[in-house]
């Protein structure tokens, strides 16, 4: 009886998720625009072929993310994208489902830019022993791996997280699983766009500078590294048939007209 009780609440969970994430990338993909009613619960019903409580549970979870709120006579509305959690996973991997994904790219390799430069500059001054051997294990696990596997994917979110985590500062340390998944998704894009070696060279020069206790190098470093990695993304973008437009990128107005190798961050 228990096993039967434990499989029906795995099932309805499942479709929970199913369907919260059905209305999560028709909302951050835009095909439902703020301010949008999300239609009754008996439509949803009928539609999706799901129980009440699985539509109430799944709106409960969409609300809790920020994407909806609900109101008495006025049904499930979706929220202005000012009031989204944008760092929640689910929000997150939504986003980059969608079939327009260069403005989300562009936003997360902004916050990039803002965060880990500086951070690589502190973890110069902060980094132990322990970590700074990690750092050297990651960089291998990104040498010794064939180019694109998950092995190597794995030690290039560890390489970022390490640095995060040798700032000491917890908030930061907390940014990198924020973005983890993300990151993960345009790390994979990316590294099929460029030569494993020289990619290897730039997280080599960004470690050395931060073990060798320079900060203003590992700083100079990170920043040339994100900046080239996001123009990796964004051409693997253009070659899946993403041609859309809209700005110049993060790396405009840089001020500098110095080439940047090619590399993923």
């Amino acid at each position: 009886m228990g096993y039967e009780r434990s499989s029906i609440d795995g099932d309805r969970s499942n479709r929970t998720v199913a369907l919260a994430a059905t209305f999560g990338r028709m909302i951050t993909s835009g095909e439902l625009p703020s301010g949008e009613t999300l239609p009754t619960e008996k439509e949803i019903q009928s539609r999706h072929g799901v129980s009440r409580t699985v539509v109430r549970e799944a709106v409960r979870h969409l609300a809790a993310k920020g994407l909806v709120s609900v109101g008495p006579k006025v049904g499930t509305r979706v929220r202005p994208r000012i009031a989204w959690n944008m760092l929640d996973v689910d929000v997150m991997a939504w986003h980059l489902m969608a079939p327009v994904r260069r403005p989300f790219i562009e936003a997360l390799y902004e916050m990039r830019l803002i965060n880990e430069p500086s951070a690589a500059k502190l973890a110069s001054q902060r980094i132990d022993e322990a970590q700074g051997r990690r750092l050297t294990a990651a960089l291998a696990g990104m040498r010794d791996n064939p180019r694109g596997s998950p092995e190597l994917i794995v030690a290039d979110l560890d390489f970022h997280r390490i640095v995060l985590e040798a700032t000491g500062n917890p908030l930061l340390i907390s940014l990198g699983s924020l973005i983890e998944r993300s990151l993960s998704i345009s790390f994979s894009l990316s590294w099929r766009q460029n030569p494993q070696d020289e990619t290897v060279r730039q997280h080599e020069r960004v470690m050395q500078a931060i073990l060798g206790g320079d900060g203003e190098a590992a700083e100079l470093f990170m920043r040339r590294l994100i900046e080239s990695a996001f123009d990796d993304v964004i051409h693997a973008l253009y070659a899946n048939g993403e041609g859309e437009t809209r700005s110049a990128g993060i790396g405009a107005g840089r001020g500098s007209s110095e080439p940047r190798p090619s590399g993923e961050a």
